[in-house]
Formats: structure tokens, sequence, C-alpha cells
């Protein structure tokens, strides 16, 4: 019998059920205001703070959630408001190209660049307008501020654009003020050379610059650009002339292929 006692008190497993027993035992035998000073010590210091923890970290979770969904309904905001913004944009992109007129007997067939393809030696854009739409080779391209280059090669429904600013593209070109003719280029960098062009040229500063019409694909007077630069070179029988463009070949969206009447 007493080996069975002190076997069974060695248990580990009965130790919890030991401590519980003594301590009902104890709480039994105490006095009723020694009881409910216990109860309140429970209750004030272990159960008030849990329950208090527990709501702190209820109201946590919710804030996370309602952080969560604002998070949610602030990016479907920024989303909504980039797209009204590019909307506008277009809407004033178009209603440019609305306004650009060029004289008879050119037509203008609109179309959207779609792709970009970029070498060390050559820039062309793909727009979304081929035979289909009676696009051809060698047709300009053009939007409301001036040149932006010419087809070079024609698909069904896409066509290859030569960039003005492409080594292997070249203008004949006339500074509107005083008539001084030459040959635009792109050697690099943002900006063109009007090669050329005389010393004795009057060409300066401010000129506009637009197609002769000479070559016959370019029509006269489509601009091309403004001389930002004009010197006289030593050495040489030209002027050194830097034209910037005035088509910002860096956000081409809307341009139009000028195809000729027949």
């Amino acid at each position: 019998m007493i080996s069975s006692i002190t076997r069974f008190i060695k248990n580990r497993q009965t130790m919890p059920v030991i401590t519980v027993f003594c301590v009902c035992v104890i709480l039994i035998a105490l006095p009723q205001s020694v009881k409910v000073t216990i109860v309140s010590f429970f209750i004030d210091g272990i159960y008030y703070p849990l329950n208090r923890l527990d709501i702190f970290l209820t109201d946590i979770a919710s804030a996370r959630d309602r952080n969560v969904e604002l998070n949610r309904k602030l990016m479907d905001f920024s989303i909504k408001s980039a797209q009204y913004i590019e909307d506008h944009n277009e809407n004033i992109r178009l209603r440019r190209m609305l306004g650009f007129d060029i004289q008879l007997p050119f037509t203008l067939t609109p179309a959207e660049v779609i792709g970009i393809q970029p070498t060390l030696l050559s820039r062309s854009v793909i727009i979304n307008a081929g035979y289909d739409e009676g696009i051809t080779n060698m047709q300009p391209v053009i939007t409301a501020d001036g040149v932006v280059g010419k087809i070079i090669e024609v698909g069904a429904s896409t066509s290859v654009v030569q960039l003005l600013i492409d080594y292997n593209c070249r203008i004949s070109v006339v500074d509107q003020y005083t008539r001084a003719m030459g040959i635009v280029r792109w050697n690099g960098g943002k900006l063109l050379e009007m090669g050329d062009v005389p010393q004795e040229s009057e060409v300066a500063v401010g000129d506009t610059i637009v197609c002769s019409g000479i070559g016959g694909i370019f029509p006269p007077s489509l601009v091309v650009g403004t001389v930002i630069f004009a010197q006289d070179s030593p050495g040489s029988l030209f002027k050194d002339i830097k034209v910037k463009p005035t088509v910002n070949f860096n956000s081409l969206e809307e341009v139009f292929v000028v195809t000729y009447d027949r």
C-alpha cells in the first residue's frame, strides 16, 4: 500500500492533480474574507490585464484590416486618378492634332506608336498602321509639332518609322527666314546638324528650319526644328549649325502618316 502511494506521488503526471487538490482544500479552509480578497486579487491583478490585452490585440488586428482596406482603396483611387490624367492629356494631344492642318493634295492618316526599336546606329518606332490603311514605303511621318521621320518598312497592320534622329536619315531643309538651304542629319546627342550651308549665309539662332520639298518625300514647309547654334567653321566652306528638333522623340504616342493623293 505504502509503495503504491509512493509510486503515485513520484509519478510526474499526478503532480498537477495533487497541486490542484491541495489548493482546493486550502481555499475551502480559508475564511470568507480571505477568499474574497484572493478572488479580487485574481480579477484585478490577472484577469482584468489579460482581458485588456485581448481587447488591445483585437483592436490592432481590426486596425490592420482597416489599414489594408484603406490602402486598397487608395491604390484604386491612384490608378483611376492616373487614368483620368492620362485621358485628359490624350484629349489635349488629340485636340491639337485635330486642329493641325496641311494643304492639299496630302492626306493625313492617324496612327499610334506601339513599339520602339533603338540600336546604336538607328532609331525607329513601330506604328499601328500598314498597307491595309494605304501606307507605303518612304511616306513622311509627322505630328502637330513637326517632322518625325519616314516609313521604311510596311506590314499589313503595322509599319516601321525611321526617326529623324537616325544616322541614316537625311532631309533637305531651308531656313524659313533667310531661305538658306542645307541638309539636316543626326550625329548623336539631342541636336541635329544642318550641313552644307555656305559661310556667307545669314542663318542665325532662333531661325525656324523647315522641309524644302526637294527629294520628293517630305512636303515643303513642314517644321523640322529651331536653330540654337550658328557659327562659321574655321577651315571649312560651310557653317556649323545646330538645330533643336521641335518633336520630342522621347514621348511619341500619336502621329500622322502623310499620303499623297493620286
